[in-house]
């Protein structure tokens, strides 16, 4: 998912430590390589700071991570991630529409997919491609859907489903009537409603694409951040609550939730920018947790939690990234194709000193042990490509995955 400007409050979104999760595909892993840089009041904005903001309250007052993980005023906020940012990422979107028609995929199946902003959503329907999109955000695919079906051609509209030579048009609308005229390219019932992107005041989801409201990382940051609370319920100190909470990651580990997709059906598996979030959520609501619960730690302490620190968000984010390749190679079909996504070098807000991300050579160690890297399937030139959807440069490193333990079948 998306917002304005490098930071949530672009969109009314409050920080993590005031209401809620984190969506930003460009607020990378970039916490503890601030370390390694000098930059440790970055460090202690992100895990600290804004903690003294926290009112303490009773315990059974705190926030559940399902309620954390609520968006208010969600389809406003997902229409701005959308308008805000759908350009960003036309080099992403263009990859992939490669991707599609070099695979003419029959499942294909996006992680992450939020409001659709980096997959090329017209391209995968006239596929015929049975699609599933899967997001851990209410209402995010539902949006992103609704803003990606109508177009004009010569200041006429036009809707993707719409086109019963390709598709069942009802089976991805519920509300679809057949148009008064042969030729028309939207339905009896399309009322515009204007706006950029365009979208129809009549549109109703249907059976078509398949939308899953689900953890990507096999259930494990969900297992956790639900956890977590009980965990933490008699902590004295910030030093206790790392440890406790890292205790509580490895053990986690050990259980593997599937997402309802069926085992060796995905021709084609998206996972754009998702492993980049992994380093945000859901260590930032364990940070919110124990700030409402025993307060910001002492300034003078910090320094002495700095490792306690790294080597929860470590276990976090290895367990996702795992978990989360585990889930894409179960699904891929023998000889299916992954494309994955994430930020291997970021920026200073200067843009003048670039650090590597924290966690990348990790990232390939992992994706190494499942997978073989095809490198062919995508051009040099979109191999690494320059991204920035608010005040700090990335560079994004895209590649083209098949699975090592289904090779040959």
């Amino acid at each position: 998912m998306e917002v304005p400007e490098g930071n949530c409050d672009s969109l009314g979104l409050p920080d993590f430590l005031e209401s809620g999760p984190s969506i930003e595909p460009n607020r990378t892993m970039d916490v503890l390589s601030a370390v390694h840089l000098g930059r440790v009041s970055i460090w202690k904005k992100v895990a600290f700071e804004s903690c003294s903001s926290v009112c303490r309250r009773p315990h059974d007052a705190m926030v559940t991570w399902d309620d954390y993980m609520a968006v208010s005023d969600a389809t406003e906020k997902f229409v701005a991630c959308r308008k805000g940012h759908r350009s960003a990422f036309e080099q992403q979107r263009d990859t992939l529409r490669r991707l599609v028609e070099a695979t003419s995929p029959k499942v294909a199946v996006c992680l992450g997919a939020g409001v659709l902003n980096d997959i090329p959503y017209t391209e995968l329907i006239r596929s015929g491609a049975t699609v599933h999109l899967v997001d851990w955000l209410a209402g995010a695919v539902e949006t992103g859907v609704s803003l990606s079906i109508i177009s004009f051609d010569r200041d006429q509209p036009q809707c993707i489903y719409c086109d019963p030579d390709r598709l069942r048009p009802e089976a991805f609308c519920s509300n679809y009537k057949q148009p008064g005229e042969s030729n028309a390219a939207v339905c009896g019932r399309f009322e515009l409603c204007p706006g950029d992107p365009p979208s129809c005041e009549a549109f109703s989801t249907g059976e078509f694409p398949r939308i899953h409201r689900e953890d990507v990382t096999g259930g494990y940051a969900s297992r956790f951040g639900r956890a977590v609370t009980d965990e933490l319920r008699d902590v004295r100190n910030w030093a206790e609550a790392f440890s406790k909470a890292t205790r509580l990651a490895r053990r986690i580990d050990k259980v593997h939730d599937r997402l309802p997709i069926d085992d060796d059906s995905a021709d084609l598996v998206t996972s754009s920018m998702v492993i980049s979030q992994f380093a945000h959520e859901p260590y930032e609501f364990f940070s919110r947790r124990t700030a409402e619960q025993i307060g910001p730690p002492r300034a003078d302490k910090e320094e002495q939690l700095l490792a306690a620190m790294e080597k929860l968000r470590s276990t976090l984010f290895v367990g996702q990234v795992r978990q989360h390749c585990q889930e894409i190679d179960r699904m891929l079909v023998p000889g299916g194709v992954c494309y994955l996504s994430f930020e291997m070098f970021h920026a200073v807000p200067s843009g003048e000193t670039w650090f590597l991300v924290e966690g990348v050579a990790k990232v390939l160690e992992i994706l190494d042990e499942s997978f073989l890297f095809c490198c062919d399937l995508i051009p040099e030139s979109q191999s690494i490509q320059r991204f920035q959807a608010g005040q700090s440069p990335s560079l994004v490193f895209s590649l083209a995955l098949r699975s090592r333990r289904k090779a040959g079948q």
